[in-house]
């Protein structure tokens, strides 16, 4: 199917520019003029010739003035277009002509040359800005490099060349300077474990490119690890003093007796080799590990390991449990957990006597049926209460004269393993400790 054919006059539009149009109107105009003089001349009956001399004379200023007016337009918006291709270059030096007031270009000349100052103090800022920056990543420790959209190097700080130890010239390739590009990220065989290493990539003038860093941290590494074995060992001597103490001390009035009663020293046997074998397989799996075993739960009569929890306090304490005896979770670190609250409500108690409420029970149930989803362990006391809730559970920090402020840290550490919540509170009658844990 053919296309209809555009009208002559639409195609013309089309065709011509603005100049065109200008000179068009221009020639109209001198044609009009001699036009209507032939016309005046032979109304007022003059000759041929008399008429031929007055057109001739007549058209070459009509000509000059038109050519003037064309070239006063075309002069004044060139140099405009000149002078913003220049800014657009970024040169700065250039100025343009001032203009008459009353110049109908004089005030588009204007905002042209305030864009001009605009744009040549944003770059004098930008030059700055990047002398300032190159300044500091040069006198940085840290080694830095920066690569374009094709992967040439485009900076490097002196750290980085002095660790890649070889010439960084600007423009090489990545792959020739010993980079690595995995997944959109950079890694140099340079810098080994004890480097942590980041690549970030970033739009720039709609390019992505690409920066690199490198931090030692072998420093901050041997110090961790001295850290964390110093802690790992006080750990242990807390949880050894605190099972090892009372067990010592079971055995000692054993063999302060004159007599044995049978029934007493089997309880007492009982109670140590029961405590020694659960301490021992904690220290087995905590020695294997740089933090705490990962809890195995399963269902537990929460009513025997608080027994045996009692068993290993040496002062008078009286603890009272109420709710479900049923709890689920690593039945060796929930006995932990009781040991080092009852020994911490114990020795923080100032009154004759130490009383411990428990109270264990199950505050939601499963929309798909009557199933537990979550147990609740709360434990009172009737002590003064926790003197810096602050830093109560931060490991090593204690207000007491004596201990190592581990307890309760190592507590709610576990309880964090279990998946659970581990809260603290000061209430009218003493400290109360809240342990949230998932029934799974």
């Amino acid at each position: 199917m053919n296309k209809p054919t555009p009208p002559l006059n639409l195609k013309l539009s089309l065709k011509l520019s603005h100049e065109h149009w200008l000179i068009l109107g221009l020639a109209s105009t001198v044609l009009v003029i001699l036009a209507l003089v032939t016309a005046l001349t032979y109304n007022i009956g003059w000759s041929k010739l008399a008429s031929a001399t007055l057109i001739f004379f007549l058209s070459y200023p009509l000509i000059w003035l038109a050519w003037r007016c064309y070239h006063f337009w075309r002069q004044a918006i060139m140099q405009l277009t000149t002078y913003t291709q220049v800014i657009r270059e970024g040169e700065t030096n250039l100025r343009f002509k001032a203009q008459h007031q009353d110049n109908l270009l004089a005030e588009l000349q204007q905002e042209i040359s305030a864009l001009a100052i605009g744009n040549a103090h944003k770059v004098q800022q930008n030059q700055t800005l990047e002398n300032v920056l190159s300044h500091i990543l040069d006198s940085w420790p840290i080694p830095v490099c920066l690569f374009d959209e094709n992967n040439q190097l485009s900076y490097r700080n002196i750290a980085m060349k002095e660790k890649i130890q070889q010439p960084m010239l600007i423009g090489a390739d990545a792959e020739d300077l010993g980079f690595v590009m995995n997944n959109g990220n950079l890694s140099h065989s340079q810098f080994d474990q004890q480097w942590q290493c980041q690549s970030i990539s970033y739009l720039f003038q709609q390019k992505q490119c690409h920066i690199f860093s490198a931090l030692d941290i072998s420093q901050p590494l041997h110090q961790q690890q001295s850290v964390t074995q110093q802690n790992l060992i006080r750990v242990l001597a807390h949880e050894l003093r605190n099972s090892l103490t009372p067990m010592a001390s079971m055995a000692d009035t054993l063999l302060c007796n004159d007599s044995f009663n049978e029934d007493q020293v089997r309880l007492v046997l009982s109670r140590i080799r029961q405590r020694s074998n659960r301490l021992l397989s904690f220290i087995e799996q905590y020695s294997q590990l740089s933090h705490l075993p990962m809890p195995k739960s399963s269902w537990f009569d929460l009513k025997e390991v608080l027994d045996e929890a009692k068993a290993m306090i040496t002062e008078p304490c009286t603890i009272t449990f109420q709710g479900n005896r049923q709890c689920f979770a690593d039945i060796q670190q929930m006995a932990q957990i009781l040991i080092n609250i009852f020994k911490n409500a114990q020795e923080a108690c100032d009154k004759e006597h130490c009383e411990i409420d428990v109270n264990l029970f199950y505050p939601q149930e499963s929309s798909q049926g009557p199933y537990k989803t979550e147990q609740v362990i709360e434990i009172t006391d009737n002590g003064p209460g926790f003197g810096n809730l602050d830093n109560a559970l931060t490991p090593f920090y204690t207000t007491k004269s004596h201990g190592s402020g581990i307890g309760l840290s190592l507590c709610a550490e576990i309880t964090r393993n279990h998946g659970g919540k581990f809260n603290i509170e000061n209430t009218d009658n003493g400290a109360k400790i809240t342990m949230s844990l998932p029934v799974k």
